[in-house]
């Protein structure tokens, strides 16, 4: 295309000055748009690394006037005859009864009698894990590539015939040819929309009153699906360079939200000490508040079968690979093993390192997609880990309400309160100095990252000034120490 320097124009002689200042090289060599009177090259690929680029070229394909342009990068190749598997549980054989039944074989242990929370937690989990493994085994299953439901093979003859006479018409370049292309391009697409049409029309007559059916077909037809929707994660790298690799997104996300905390603490101003341990211990003193006053106390396996019947089935399993089906399934015999480990994590003030590893899963927020900072980490813990953290949180939230700690108009993190509550204060707020005839002022402040820069030794120390016993401060100690992500 820029063979001859005296034909270039303006635009394309910036567009070569472009590609040369970057070391692009441009890999398309053959014409993308072809017509009757001629052959032009339009669309190309560009690249600095060509050393990498196994090969490119022009597929014909026929569905536009431009033709398809393609390149392969160089990457190792897999073995012959390699497929991909998914692992998945098979529940076909599954049965709550039976289930149960492996349950009461298991023999759980008295685990308050154990001298250490980990043996303990670990033994439940290995004896748990033996009964699910058994009950709903691992599966593995060979992935396939599925064609459209719609296609059939009048589609599949007359692509192929629009893919003969677009060969035929290159080869050619004549009139007549030209024109039977274009035919059989046009009845190739009518085909496809026919008969799409057709399947969908059937497919939503099918599942009316049938509404996870009825979705999945909407899905297919192209309604937003998020999870779908995504795709593979690249990120930028330290060198400024671009990758897909699943290990080097990994470890980039590792060192961004393993140094976070660090980071944002690091850009906050020198704290002037003016609310210290002195001060907050003054703003309590109303409310007269004794000293090691609040104890955990032990809780009952009545408690923890309402806990175990009411957990969402589907919810996500952590590292252990528990789903949230067999504790429900298995409340009945698992509320005591499981109100045990418990008590037992309130008598020697530790939280279970088992239930310290999360499975972390990075989300896309907003803004680039190469920047780690856009994401937002989900951290999928064990759900054994969230039944210790609801009684522990019970007993908690029962004392800060009953000595009324917490401040009177905080709409979060609290049981019948909500934004709306929130927004309901501030609009009467606002009406009455309206009334009054008053100016009101609002000041809004979006903390970043406000819960990863908590600082645990003043939180721990706050605990203590309204009225956590040593055992409680141990064990939130232990809680919040020790934590990994994988």
């Amino acid at each position: 295309m820029f063979s001859d320097p005296n034909i270039l124009t303006p635009i394309a002689k910036q567009y070569k000055q472009f590609s040369s200042y970057y070391s692009l090289s441009q890999l398309i060599d053959s014409p993308t748009r072809i017509s009757c009177n001629t052959s032009t090259l339009l669309d190309h690929i560009l690249t600095n690394t060509p050393d990498k680029i196994q090969q490119s070229g022009v597929i014909d394909i026929g569905i536009s006037d431009h033709q398809l342009i393609f390149c392969t990068r160089k990457i190792q190749k897999s073995k012959l005859g390699k497929h991909n598997y998914v692992k998945f549980r098979s529940f076909k054989n599954y049965s709550v009864k039976d289930f149960e039944k492996s349950l009461i074989s298991a023999a759980f242990l008295n685990y308050e009698n154990f001298d250490c929370i980990d043996k303990a937690y670990s033994d439940f989990i290995g004896k748990l894990m033996d009964v699910v493994n058994v009950s709903a085994p691992m599966r593995e299953r060979r992935i396939k590539n599925h064609t459209q439901e719609w296609f059939d093979g009048d589609i599949a003859e007359s692509i192929s015939i629009r893919k003969k006479l677009l060969k035929k018409f290159k080869k050619s370049q004549l009139n007549i040819d030209h024109r039977l292309f274009k035919e059989a391009k046009y009845n190739a697409e009518s085909l496809i929309k026919i008969k799409k049409k057709n399947f969908f029309e059937e497919k939503l007559q099918e599942n009316v009153g049938k509404p996870k059916e009825l979705w999945k077909t909407l899905k297919n037809l192209g309604l937003p699906n998020k999870k779908s929707s995504a795709s593979k994660i690249c990120l930028q790298n330290e060198n400024g360079d671009l990758t897909f690799e699943p290990k080097s997104n990994a470890n980039i996300f590792k060192t961004f939200f393993v140094n976070l905390a660090s980071n944002l603490l690091s850009k906050l101003p020198i704290a002037t000490n003016v609310f210290n341990d002195d001060s907050t211990s003054d703003f309590y003193d109303d409310l007269n508040i004794d000293q090691n006053s609040f104890h955990l106390v032990n809780v009952s396996e009545e408690n923890i079968f309402h806990q175990l019947a009411a957990i969402n089935p589907n919810k996500a399993a952590g590292i252990d690979h528990l789903s949230g089906r067999f504790l429900r399934d298995g409340a009945k015999i698992l509320a005591l093993p499981i109100s045990q480990i418990c008590n037992l994590s309130i008598k020697q003030s530790k939280f279970p390192d088992g239930c310290k590893i999360a499975k972390l899963k990075p989300l896309y927020k907003k803004g680039s997609r190469t920047d780690p900072k856009n994401y937002r980490p989900i951290s999928l813990l064990p759900l054994v880990s969230k039944i210790v953290e609801k009684v522990i949180h019970q007993q908690v939230q029962e004392y800060l309400d009953k000595n009324k700690i917490l401040y009177q108009f905080q709409s979060g993190f609290r049981r019948n309160y909500s934004t709306d509550t929130c927004l309901s204060y501030l609009h009467d707020k606002i009406l009455t100095g309206f009334d009054k005839n008053l100016i009101t002022g609002l000041i809004a402040i979006d903390l970043q990252k406000a819960f990863d820069t908590i600082d645990h030794c003043v939180l721990l120390r706050k605990m203590k000034i309204i009225g956590f016993s040593d055992n409680v401060i141990n064990w939130f100690r232990s809680y919040l120490s020790n934590r990994v992500f994988m």
